[in-house]
Formats: C-alpha cells, sequence, structure tokens
C-alpha cells in the first residue's frame, strides 16, 4: 500500500476532474519524474535503424535519448549526456556511427554506451578518472512488433506484463503480417497544450461528429465516405476498453473491410481490397480467426504518451507539447498502398492533418482552462457511462464499456496517472494479469 496518497484527482463515482494537473509547473515537474522516469514508452521503429551503427534520436519525455544498435546489432537507448559536464554528444536527427564524441571536451562513446577515450586521463587525471563508471546512461530495452519501447527505470515489469491484454488488440494493427511494418517520419510540430489532453482524446469518439464536421464533410465530397451521425453514432456496435492505462476502441468489422483505410481512395480502393483479402490467410494464422475477421482498431493510446498509433505527445512544459508523427505500413504492401497509407496518414492527423487542426484547439482550450483561480473551481466533468462497464465481458478482455461512447476510458486515465504518481516505486503500481486468448503464431516480436 502506498503510504500516502497525495494526488486525488479524479473521482471515480462522479467523473470529477481537477483542472489543475494540465497547468501546475510543480505537477508537470513530479510528472516527468514518476511517470516518465517509470513507464514503458514508445521511442523508435526497429526500421529507422535497421542496420549496425545506425542511431536515431527520440525522446523519453524531456530527455534526448540515442537509440542505437551496436555493432553486434544490439538495441540501446542511452541519455544524451556526456557524463563529464552534461554536453549532448549526439546533434544529428539520425545517422551511423561506432561512436560519439563529445564536442565540448573530446570524451568519446562507443556505440554500446562505454567511455572509450578521455584526452589527457594520465596527464590531466593523473590515471586517477573511474572510466568504467562513467559509461551513458542507459535505458532498458524491448521491442512489440517492430516499436521500440523503453523505460528509465531497471526494476519496471517486462514490457509484456505493461501491455497486457492491451497486446490483443494492438495485434490486430501492428502485428499481422510476418515481414513486419515500416515507420516513415517522424513529422514534428509544437501544440500549445497539455501533453495529457490529446491522450485523453484517443478514446473520445463523442466528439468526432461535431469537431471534424467540416472535414467529414469534404470526405464525403470528395471520396465518398458519408459522414457519421449522431444517431449512428449512439447506436454502433463497436466497443470501449482500457488496459493498464492504455484506452483503446475497436470496431466490429466484416472479413472484406481493409483494416487501414487511410489514403483510400475510389482510384486505388481496387488494391486496397485485393491487397486485404489475398493476406487474409496469413493473418488468421498469426491472429487466429476471430482477430483477423471480426476485430479492428480504431482509436487508441498506450500509456503514458502514445497517441493514435505509433505517435507520441512529448511533454515540453504544462501547456507544450511536441507531437511526433509516424507513417506505418506493411513492408511488403503494395506500392499503392505505401503510397496511399503515408499519404493519407499525413491528410488526416499530422500538422497539415484536417482531423488533427481540428483538434488542436479544443485540445488548448481544455489544457488553459485552469490558468484563472475561477475556472480552477470548477472540475471537468468526465461522469459519461460511470458504473456501466465490467471486467468480464465475454468476448473483449479488459474493463470494457456498455457502449462505444464513454468516457470510462478518460476516466480509468487518470486513475492511472494517480497510480503513478503516488506510487513510491513499482512495487504500488498494480498490473492486470494477462488473461486473453492470445490464439495464433504472432508473438511480442513478430
Amino acid at each position: 500500500m502506498v503510504a500516502t496518497k497525495k494526488y486525488s484527482i479524479i473521482d471515480a463515482e462522479t467523473g470529477a476532474l481537477d483542472r489543475r494537473i494540465f497547468v501546475d509547473e510543480a505537477i508537470y515537474q513530479e510528472e516527468l519524474e514518476k511517470i516518465f522516469g517509470r513507464a514503458w514508452q514508445m521511442i523508435g521503429h526497429v526500421s529507422l535503424v535497421p542496420n549496425p551503427n545506425d542511431f536515431f534520436h527520440t525522446y523519453m519525455g524531456e530527455d534526448p535519448v540515442i537509440l542505437t544498435r551496436d555493432n553486434t546489432g544490439q538495441l540501446h537507448a542511452f541519455l544524451n549526456m556526456c557524463r563529464h559536464r552534461g554536453n549532448r554528444i549526439v546533434r544529428a536527427d539520425e545517422g551511423n556511427a561506432k561512436n560519439f564524441m563529445c564536442t565540448y571536451h573530446g570524451w568519446t562513446f562507443s556505440n554500446d554506451g562505454r567511455l572509450e577515450h578521455v584526452p589527457g586521463v594520465s596527464e590531466a587525471y593523473y590515471d586517477d578518472l573511474p572510466v568504467d563508471e562513467l559509461s551513458l546512461v542507459e535505458a532498458k530495452v524491448d521491442v512489440y512488433a517492430g516499436i521500440v519501447f523503453a523505460t528509465w527505470d531497471h526494476e519496471a515489469p517486462s514490457l509484456e506484463a505493461y501491455l497486457g491484454d492491451a497486446r490483443w488488440y494492438l495485434d490486430t494493427v501492428f502485428n499481422r503480417r510476418d515481414g513486419g511494418t515500416v515507420a516513415v517520419g517522424p513529422m514534428k510540430w509544437l501544440e500549445p497544450c497539455n501533453w495529457k489532453t490529446p491522450v485523453d482524446n484517443c478514446s473520445d469518439n463523442y466528439h468526432t461528429v461535431v469537431t471534424h464536421l467540416s472535414s467529414a464533410m469534404a470526405y464525403e465530397k470528395y471520396n465518398g465516405r458519408p459522414r457519421t451521425t449522431h444517431a449512428q453514432l449512439f447506436t454502433r456496435p463497436h466497443k470501449h476498453m482500457f488496459v493498464n492505462g492504455h484506452g483503446l476502441t475497436v470496431r466490429e468489422v466484416d472479413d472484406d473491410t481493409p483494416r487501414d483505410r487511410a489514403g483510400m481512395t475510389d482510384e486505388n480502393r481496387h488494391v486496397f481490397y485485393e491487397h486485404h483479402r489475398a493476406t487474409m490467410p496469413e493473418v488468421e494464422r498469426r491472429l487466429g480467426r476471430r482477430r483477423a475477421h471480426e476485430v479492428q482498431l480504431t482509436n487508441h493510446s498506450l500509456f503514458p504518451n502514445g497517441v493514435l498509433g505509433f505517435r507520441l505527445a512529448l511533454p515540453r512544459g504544462p501547456l507544450m507539447t511536441e507531437f511526433w508523427h509516424f507513417a506505418v505500413y506493411e513492408k511488403d504492401a503494395p506500392e499503392v498502398v505505401r503510397h496511399g497509407t503515408q499519404k493519407g496518414s499525413g491528410q488526416n492527423n499530422g500538422a497539415a492533418g484536417l482531423f488533427e487542426q481540428d483538434d488542436i484547439d479544443n485540445w488548448r482550450q481544455v489544457s488553459m482552462s485552469a490558468l484563472s483561480p475561477l475556472a480552477r473551481r470548477y472540475a471537468q466533468d468526465l461522469s459519461m457511462g460511470v458504473g456501466h462497464a465490467t471486467d468480464n465481458h465475454p468476448d473483449y478482455p479488459g474493463r470494457v464499456s456498455e457502449r462505444y461512447i464513454s468516457e470510462s476510458n478518460q476516466r480509468n486515465f487518470y486513475q492511472r496517472w494517480e497510480e503513478f504518481m503516488n506510487a513510491d516505486s513499482w512495487a504500488d503500481i498494480p498490473l492486470d494479469p494477462i488473461t486473453a486468448d492470445f490464439e495464433g503464431a504472432a508473438g511480442m516480436n513478430g
């Protein structure tokens, strides 16, 4: 048990949420330590560092990170900080290098983290520098379906346990094919919002018919995709569920529906459908019949800051988020599908995406709603669907809401935030056991 419960920001019975968590600098600094210093976080993709000695510069929270393969091909994630005076040793976004030299004093580290050379180690340090104790600070690394995750806490549970039953859903997008996926990007931009608001939004389908009306009308006119009405939204049989901090929504689909339709147009539709039909036997072998034929993962987030696929909401202060957007497609998909997916990904989301532009102003206003003492008196209302979720759904793992439109995932997300913020260590943070039937041949790494 946690000795003291410092934070109680969400009332599970009423859905009342304390707005201070979006603007308070002290709370933000504690998030960097207790959430981004502990949780498993997406930091890259194996396709970004395909060869020995490749590196890709990324972030965990506000900490700059070097994701690299050493000369044996092993993955590492290092804090981009020279152990001498703290200078960044890598300034490029990506590249190939066996060693990293600090441009301040020339301390040089190998790409497996060891301090290999210090100018004047005999003359200036009298051969008294503990070189073996000054390796780069290294995170714990693991891979799920090509996506590289890392945590600073070496006592953290395994990535498999951290994802838990959420992987039952994630597999339907990221783990469908033997050949795996390729990530392209990132597209980067800044948004004047708290990092939690885009994560919160990932399970919010209630907003779509209002916020995205103009975008839906454009898609209806040019792509022939009819826009959704409130009446349709409230009666859809789709599902809304939560596992270990991860918010998920899925559609119940039929066999003949391509799972990723971003970039699908009247001109290329037949190629998307042909590719989908041709690969279904392989997908069924990997995922089992039900997940292959009936389940499509849609809006989702991975705790703490994975947003709608392989996208990152990187904290840059209480009221600033740096967004990284990657397009992900199957490695052996036809060129038309690869190009269409990449183009469609940017048209929907990303800095120029129609949906992203719709969302950004909402996120900004929600984040800034606690700037005044008057506004802080009034809690957010996240009461939709209170008391209407179950942990024992016969067909779907996790905490499943009765209806597709619910704020159950939002309430659970902020409760998960509380668990991390109130914990003294990982021993105080609960994990749901893995109970899903992972039918099929797909494992954590393909």
